[in-house]
């Protein structure tokens, strides 16, 4: 009897097995629901999910650590010299323009114009370009350079701090360097002094003893000295127009020269 019963059991469960599936069959005799195994989800494309498709070196682009390649608000400290500055056409070679989206760039770039467009424009000059430089890692420095007649060049400085958009006065500069502007003034007056020896040691015995110390004196004079025009070359070192009293020719001949302070 007992044997019966059994085949009877065995029956229906074949049975079960048959009609309702076996998903079905294993929660009538378990009791439990069988979790279903989840599929993979598609891969979202840029349409997919109504954003535009930023590629590398894109502004907003952001690599798999999630560092987002694209300039902070006012920050362009990653920039090269050539990414922040072109010919300003049809000038090529002769006036420079900032390409920067920043109020600095806007406020150097007219006074660029407002300065040096009627220089370019004037037969008198003999030659006018300008020379472009980044120090400090995040200092843009450019340089006009006009030239006239007797050997007179002439130099004006621009600077532009690219970490917050905005251009800097000499003495903005200075403070941005943490350098004091009593100490840059020494440093000047002891350079031009080697500039001046460098230039005219040699005439001292054929002229005029005291012509030669007076112009060494004005040219080492406290009131000779420069901060204001003031830049970052290449090198990464500080910059300043020295004005030398010659021997001859004109009253003074400015010259661009190394203050010995270096910045990386």
């Amino acid at each position: 009897m007992k044997r019966s019963v059994f085949i009877l059991l065995l029956a229906l469960c074949v049975c079960l097995l048959a009609s309702c599936g076996a998903q079905d069959a294993l929660q009538s005799i378990t009791g439990q629901a069988a979790q279903p195994t989840a599929a993979p989800a598609p891969e979202q494309t840029a349409e997919d999910s109504g954003t535009d498709l930023v590629l590398p070196g894109q502004p907003g682009y952001s690599d798999d650590s999630g560092t987002d390649t694209a300039p902070s608000d006012g920050g362009f400290a990653d920039l090269t010299v050539d990414q922040c500055v072109e010919d300003d056409w049809p000038t090529e070679g002769v006036l420079p323009r900032i390409v920067l989206d920043c109020p600095g760039a806007e406020q150097i770039n007219g006074q660029l114009q407002d300065t040096f467009a009627p220089i370019a424009d004037d037969p008198a000059c003999q030659g006018l370009h300008y020379e472009c430089f980044k120090g400090a890692g995040h200092v843009l420095s450019l340089l006009m350079v006009e030239r006239w007649p007797n050997d007179c060049t002439y130099y004006t400085p621009f600077n532009l701090d690219l970490a917050t958009g905005e251009a800097l006065s000499g003495a903005e500069l200075l403070e941005v360097l943490e350098v004091n502007t009593d100490g840059l003034a020494n440093l000047e007056q002891a350079v031009m002094g080697e500039e001046f020896t460098h230039q005219f040691g040699t005439a001292e015995e054929q002229t005029d003893g005291d012509f030669y110390q007076q112009q060494y004196a004005r040219t080492t004079s406290p009131d000779n000295t420069d901060t204001d025009r003031v830049w970052l070359g290449g090198d990464g070192q500080l910059y300043f127009v020295g004005r030398i009293y010659g021997l001859a020719g004109a009253e003074f001949y400015e010259y661009p020269l190394g203050s010995t302070l270096f910045f990386q």
